[in-house]
């Protein structure tokens, strides 16, 4: 996931249904299951296994899946490490969502309090994607089993989604029609606080910019040369000049992913990769178009030429009241992850030596409010644009400390990153059941979605030739 929080200050009151008078049997399950989904995650995070090379932790996952019944369908999409598990027939069909991915550069010691890598520069679980895949299967492996004990009607499927950081697995998964027929979708990702998403998460766009020149010797003969790193230079510091005209809501980042090979040659070619984002696709292609204009300036001012690729899009997602009320009367019932002095030392520790405010670990459940969640982009929005979507977020991680980080690598391997496993699994576990027999619910959050989607129809920046790759 990417980006940087934004909570709401304002709260709304809305009406939630009373909690269940009986401790779900899903809680139990998942209570007495505890130590195969912890073995699990700590396997995953020991993989550390970057998009579409998550061969490992995808084939954990659907050996679990089919060790409890599900029929797995394997490298759906074409993405070789895209699974769909289901479980049950007919309607209603209720979906869980399950990521493994890690990130580059982000390798660190579990339980350690400053960073320190296993291996300098290879991956680590820095978005707690280890507890996010693992905690989905336990729920809808809970889930499914509460169906068969209680002959619930309906479906139970779990997808398997690779590639998030990349934003590129679910693109591709909506795009080939999986999730046709499938009436919700529940999602969770780790965070630093308890909560039902609700607010503006970012679209974005990303792109690969190339530069094409002539190359000489840099010394004996440059004026033969047109040099791809002076446009390349030449772009970004045109992008740099517009971030001052861009609305506060904008974010332009950028890699150089080839600047040349050695000085003293003149550089042929360059290739920059950028992300651009803001609150609605809109906006993010409006800003494409400016730095669609820069690019070739950069070509024509050094004598060169260029080449614009998108990678990948996604929307903003639409959240959905209806399915969001379901879940916050379970995130109220099971509650905030029950830590301990040991859990509350560490996360100081860990926000000392970020320098952070040493406030611990969030103990407590938001209300149900709005604007709640970070700004980070995820490829949930393209989920959203053809099924009714929500995603709660619980607290793995100290207050005020950043993911795509070590602080939060390190807490994905201890005892803080298992506890809001466990809530986690627990509050999906038990919506997903109870949404297999609430077709009110169900039908309310079908209205709420077709006018949301009525309301902001969709293009998708991916070219429709376009196929998953690392880049």
């Amino acid at each position: 996931m990417h980006g940087s929080r934004q909570l709401g200050i304002v709260l709304f009151v809305v009406a939630l249904p009373a909690l269940a008078a009986t401790t779900p049997p899903t809680d139990a399950y998942l209570d007495g299951s505890r130590a195969r989904w912890e073995e699990a995650a700590d396997s995953i995070w020991g993989f550390a296994e970057t998009a579409l090379k998550e061969e490992k932790s995808s084939a954990l996952l659907e050996a679990i899946l089919e060790k409890e019944g599900f029929t797995v369908q394997h490298g759906v999409a074409g993405l070789p490490t895209a699974f769909v598990a289901t479980a049950g027939s007919g309607a209603p069909v209720v979906a869980l969502m399950a990521e493994y991915d890690a990130l580059p550069g982000l390798s660190q010691k579990g339980g350690e309090t400053k960073k320190t890598s296993i291996v300098e520069g290879t991956p680590g679980h820095g978005c707690a994607h280890n507890l996010l895949g693992t905690a989905a299967v336990a729920a809808a492996v809970a889930a499914n089993r509460q169906r068969v004990e209680q002959k619930l009607p309906g479906t139970i499927k779990l997808y398997g989604t690779p590639a998030e950081e990349q934003l590129q697995g679910k693109i591709f998964m909506v795009r080939g029609g999986l999730f046709d027929g499938v009436d919700a979708v529940l999602a969770w990702h780790p965070e630093e606080e308890n909560y039902l998403y609700t607010g503006k998460r970012l679209a974005i766009t990303g792109i690969d910019v190339e530069f094409f020149g002539k190359t000489a010797h840099a010394a004996g003969s440059p004026w033969l040369g047109r040099s791809a790193l002076d446009a390349l230079e030449l772009f970004d510091h045109a992008v740099s000049l517009m971030r001052e005209h861009v609305l506060p809501t904008a974010r332009l980042h950028r890699i150089i992913k080839n600047g040349g090979a050695a000085p003293n040659i003149i550089p042929d070619y360059t290739r920059l990769q950028m992300y651009v984002r803001d609150e609605s696709g809109d906006r993010v292609n409006e800003m494409l178009g400016r730095i669609r204009k820069a690019v070739d300036g950069a070509a024509m001012a050094t004598e060169t030429t260029a080449k614009v690729t998108v990678l990948f899009g996604t929307r903003d997602p639409i959240y959905n009241d209806s399915l969001n009320r379901v879940l916050q009367r379970h995130l109220e019932r099971v509650g905030a992850p029950r830590w301990d002095d040991a859990d509350q030392a560490f996360a100081r520790a860990v926000q000392k030596e970020l320098g952070s405010a040493e406030s611990g670990l969030a103990s407590a459940v938001t209300a149900y409010g709005p604007a709640h969640g970070p700004t980070a982009s995820s490829d949930n929005g393209d989920v959203s644009e053809v099924v009714p979507l929500i995603e709660l977020a619980v607290a793995t991680r100290p207050q005020g400390t950043p993911a795509h980080h070590w602080a939060q690598t390190t807490c994905a391997l201890h005892p803080i990153g298992r506890k809001g496993m466990l809530v986690a699994a627990k509050v999906l576990a038990a919506s997903a059941a109870d949404l297999l027999r609430d077709p009110k619910t169900l039908a309310a959050a079908k209205q709420e979605w077709k006018a949301s989607v009525a309301a902001r129809p969709f293009v998708s920046p991916v070219p429709k030739d376009a196929v998953p790759k690392v880049y």
